[in-house]
């Protein structure tokens, strides 16, 4: 049996200003985001990770460091830094508001329909495709519950990345993946598995 915890980075500048938050964003954590993370980093101080993934984008590496800070088994637990963790690209809106962009149709799609946007919007404004973010997060998962198939895993990433990727984990279709609620950042999700396709999601903090 591996267990997954999966937690969203901090808050963010950008998180704060209320602007899109991708892949192309680089805000640091904010006052209140180093404090949800350490808050995550008390709550797992006695867990003994076999490996930590983080994103590598900053706000990721900065969350994850604030959380290995206090616990107890650091010294001994690898941190890996991994690209395909790294929030999905937003293209042109990135660091933007819904206010400055305002394209209101676009921006229902996508936040309802990832099958319309890859199909209809994300070549049009530089982004990344939903369906590319799933198939590279779902890769890294796939390595590391083949590389510990016994293990206690940390996974700290972003909030679309996570929406795609606990969605693939529990067996629901893309087209179905904006049913659920983008995690809240700093928060800890938790999934089993004992083959590395079948999840059984444990707890989840909205």
């Amino acid at each position: 049996m591996t267990e997954f915890y999966f937690v969203r980075h901090g808050e963010t500048t950008v998180n704060q200003a209320h602007q899109f938050n991708g892949g192309l964003s680089n805000g640091p954590l904010t006052a209140v985001g180093v404090a949800g993370a350490q808050a995550v980093g008390a709550r797992l101080a006695q867990h003994h990770f076999t490996q930590v993934l983080s994103s590598s984008m900053p706000r990721a590496m900065a969350t994850t460091d604030l959380i290995m800070a206090a616990n107890a088994y650091a010294k001994t637990t690898p941190v890996q830094p991994v690209n395909a963790l790294r929030e999905m690209i937003l293209g042109d809106w990135d660091g933007r508001t819904v206010e400055e962009l305002n394209a209101p149709e676009a921006i229902a799609t996508y936040s309802h329909d990832p099958l319309a946007f890859d199909a209809t919007i994300a070549d049009r404004i530089h982004a990344e495709h939903y369906a590319a973010v799933e198939r590279r997060t779902r890769t890294v998962i796939d390595t590391a519950f083949a590389a510990h198939p016994a293990g206690r895993i940390l996974v700290v990433g972003h909030g679309i990345v996570f929406l795609l990727l606990l969605n693939t984990l529990l067996g629901r279709p893309l087209a179905e993946a904006r049913e659920s609620r983008i995690l809240q950042n700093a928060t800890v999700t938790k999934l089993i598995t004992a083959n590395g396709r079948d999840f059984t999601e444990v707890y989840r903090n909205r």
